[in-house]
């Protein structure tokens, strides 16, 4: 599968490893009430006091004190849930190595949270060990107006509860230099043909004056076999989806006669000198920096918070510098930008599920965390500890907020609204207008990605990493040249050879026939 974005590639599971894990997980889960197919207990018995509830996730790398003795914003939300919970938080990369030793122990949290649909996870609900959420999540108000965004699915189940975000918070924002534009006498580009003639201009023409030839049309970048600010290229050529149907088959994006028409354009304009030379060895963060900081770069695609970064670095020593949003260029196959949403999310056990009280106070949780109560909790934290009113206004006690960090106890979130997503208060109000403005205008045109996307596939896991890098790698090398595009056909062989592609994309059709990813 082609990956054109940034990625966090997961290690599988030893087989032995998942295999006790759940013979241990079976073995632990035996007693209570009887469940019924979703998990579900037939009979519920009145909790006396608090219910305990045992959670496992990744929270950054700050850590507060998970003790409500300690942690006045624990406290206040064990309290007011009638819960108490026995927290298991870390940073991701610790996190993902214990949170499988302890499943594989047998110490099984209520609910716990994994980043992707892999054989780990696949295991154990195809061992009854993971209860789909769909029923649950339709009683809960402030979780069901998010359903849509939670594409986590197997056989066409919802199996985890995502950390939604606005997905207009969108990594194919395009961005151009609007005082180049006015230098060169140019408008925003509505097309690629357009876009390709105002880049050509970006890189040759001296859109800074400064007499030299230092300036680059498209900033693009590649680090770790997977592309920086490319989706937003791809768009306007019918490239998003990973999957795509031709006949009764299912082939990936690469392999379709739309990409090698991507594939030329690229060439072409790299060739032609309009994308960074360097991109091939340019990571995300540097980048950036030759967009932010050195004020190097026309147009990029990326997301719309480099506005602020701009303002905050190139534009406080050059003051008539101004990084601008535009519209999504149309191409021969649409228009358009990949809409940001979360994969992975917070699983919960059959144990949790056999117990209606444990599993009715999950749901609470997770549904608190969706409201706008949830919103103001994670945003100020407790009244009279984290803040004070005052005139209308939330007076933040920054020392006590860090200290506790209340959203460290909330997994879930309302979606941002579209006018606010990467508004940097403490940015000018112009730049706010600007990211604002952007968001505004990119909504319409977002798309969703595919819950096929993100289909389960064994031989998808089997060779994922090293697929990915052979795509991505013989991409960089069409794009300068030292591959031609007639040689992609070729290419799109070797893959199907090397990485079992025919039964892969099996496994796809047969996803895609389950309704969901498989």
């Amino acid at each position: 599968m082609v990956k054109l974005r940034w990625k966090r590639t997961e290690k599988r599971i030893g087989a032995a490893m998942l295999a006790a894990a759940l013979l241990t997980v079976a073995a632990g889960c035996g007693g209570g009430g009887a469940a019924t197919s979703d998990g579900k207990e037939s009979q519920a018995a009145a909790p006396s006091g608090p219910v305990k509830l045992k959670l496992a996730y990744d929270n950054g790398n700050t850590i507060p004190s998970t003790s409500p003795d300690s942690n006045e914003a624990l406290k206040y939300l064990q309290t007011k849930l009638g819960v108490q919970f026995e927290l298991n938080i870390n940073s991701w990369e610790i996190y993902k190595e214990k949170i499988r030793v302890q499943i594989a122990s047998g110490d099984v949290p209520d609910a716990f949270a994994w980043r992707t649909m892999d054989d780990f996870i696949v295991g154990m609900i195809k061992a009854g060990e993971i209860v789909p959420l769909d029923d649950y999540i339709d009683k809960y108000p402030n979780l069901k107006k998010q359903k849509d965004l939670y594409i986590t699915k197997y056989q066409n189940k919802i199996y985890a509860i995502t950390n939604v975000r606005n997905p207009v918070a969108s990594g194919d924002m395009p961005m151009i230099r609007k005082d180049w534009l006015d230098s060169l006498g140019l408008q925003p580009p509505k097309t690629t043909e357009e876009l390709y003639n105002v880049a050509k201009a970006f890189a040759t023409g001296d859109p800074d004056k400064n007499g030299k030839k230092d300036t680059i049309g498209i900033q693009i970048g590649y680090a770790n076999n997977a592309f920086i600010g490319v989706s937003g290229l791809q768009q306007p050529f019918g490239i998003q989806d990973k999957w795509v149907k031709q006949g009764d088959k299912y082939v990936p994006n690469f392999a379709t006669p739309q990409f090698k028409e991507w594939l030329e354009w690229m060439q072409k304009a790299f060739k032609d000198g309009l994308i960074d030379p360097d991109f091939a060895v340019t990571d995300g963060r540097t980048a950036e920096s030759k967009v932010v900081n050195k004020g190097q770069s026309g147009i990029f695609f990326q997301y719309a918070s480099r506005i602020n970064d701009f303002e905050d670095n190139y534009k406080k020593s050059n003051p008539n510098g101004k990084l601008v949003p535009f519209e999504p260029v149309k191409g021969p196959y649409g228009q358009g930008a990949t809409g940001r949403v979360n994969y992975g999310g917070l699983f919960i056990t059959k144990k949790a599920a056999k117990d209606p009280a444990k599993m009715q106070k999950l749901m609470e949780w997770l549904d608190f965390g969706a409201s706008p109560e949830g919103e103001q909790f994670n945003l100020y934290g407790v009244e009279g500890v984290h803040y004070t009113k005052k005139d209308g206004k939330n007076e933040v006690n920054a020392e006590a907020t860090k200290r506790d960090m209340p959203g460290a106890f909330l997994w879930t979130l309302p979606v941002g609204k579209t006018e606010e997503v990467f508004v940097g208060k403490k940015n000018s109000a112009e730049a706010q207008k600007l990211v604002s403005d952007g968001n505004l205008m990119l909504e319409k045109f977002l798309k969703l990605p595919a819950p096929l996307d993100f289909a389960f596939s064994p031989t998808r896991s089997k060779y994922n990493a090293e697929a990915d890098a052979f795509i991505n790698g013989s991409i960089v090398k069409v794009i300068m040249g030292s591959l031609s595009v007639n040689d992609w056909d070729g290419i799109v062989k070797q893959w199907y050879d090397r990485f079992e592609g025919n039964k892969w994309m099996d496994e796809i059709a047969q996803a895609a026939g389950s309704g969901g990813a498989k």
